[in-house]
């Protein structure tokens, strides 16, 4: 908080103020008188002038200027006040922006810009994307708040497992993207199938007394600082097709000429060329 002189009351204040000045009109009106005049009969007239002048005159002023000083710390404390709390909401807001609101984790947007930073501060990485199995039938079979709480589940998993400087962040609606600095490739598999293993035996009761196995598919691959965004992604997303393709409930790292995850006609360049409407 920002104080006044020294945080007291205008009275005090005014009262201060006048007595700092009439006794240096005093002081300095008995010297001069003294200095030039002498010590005669005017020295005690002179000095009871200047007695009474500045109380007639700091009175008023320093009541005026105590108050005025009043305002003017009231104003500076408000602004500090709301400086401090348009700060708290730009924070709440940055938060809101990069967070996702149901699992806590960063989103897709925030995930991939921290992917970007990250990686090219260690010199191996791992990459891994993460999809729940068959979720479509949570939702169609008990409801979308259901498969909520299965993602809220993935989520717990991920916090309890994952190391403090691990990254993770939900990139889709049941698919995660995890980033493991500085990590071999081996290293990346244990924590893998340690991820899969854990959500696999985690008890889910979609409603009470009623249990549904959840299991997940991860693709993986290793990621150098040199490299760019889209290729490792691309890789982990072609092994994560491999371990769809192969039953799913299954970690599988990327190995090159593996089959990439088949993309719509649009994005395969399929409709480059004009097509020919006959009549």
């Amino acid at each position: 908080m920002i104080k006044s002189f020294p945080q007291l009351p205008a009275g005090r204040q005014t009262a201060i103020i006048t007595a700092i000045a009439t006794i240096a009109s005093v002081v300095l009106s008995a010297i001069l008188h003294y200095t030039f005049i002498g010590f005669g009969r005017d020295f005690w007239n002179g000095v009871t002038i200047a007695l009474v002048i500045p109380w007639a005159i700091s009175v008023p002023l320093g009541w005026y200027l105590a108050r005025q000083n009043e305002k003017l710390v009231k104003l500076a404390n408000r602004l500090r006040e709301t400086r401090e709390h348009l700060q708290d909401v730009n924070k709440a807001l940055k938060h809101k922006a990069n967070i996702d609101g149901l699992t806590g984790l960063a989103n897709r947007e925030h995930f991939l810009d921290l992917l970007d930073q990250r990686r090219l501060q260690s010199q191996d990485s791992v990459l891994m994307i993460i999809d729940a199995d068959h979720f479509k039938i949570i939702n169609d079979s008990y409801g979308h708040p259901v498969g909520d709480k299965a993602l809220i589940l993935f989520s717990s998993v991920f916090k309890r497992i994952l190391r403090k400087d691990d990254l993770v962040g939900r990139i889709g609606g049941e698919e995660f993207g995890v980033l493991l600095p500085d990590t071999s490739a081996a290293e990346g598999e244990i924590i893998a199938e340690m991820i899969r293993f854990e959500i696999e035996n985690t008890l889910f009761e979609p409603q009470e007394g009623v249990a549904h196995r959840i299991t997940i598919s991860i693709g993986m691959t290793s990621i150098s600082p040199h490299e760019e965004r889209a290729l490792p992604m691309r890789n982990a997303d072609s092994a994560l097709f491999e371990a769809k393709r192969r039953g799913r409930n299954q970690c599988v790292r990327y190995t090159s000429g593996m089959r990439e995850k088949p993309r719509p006609f649009f994005e395969a360049g399929v409709m480059q060329q004009p097509i020919e409407i006959r009549a």
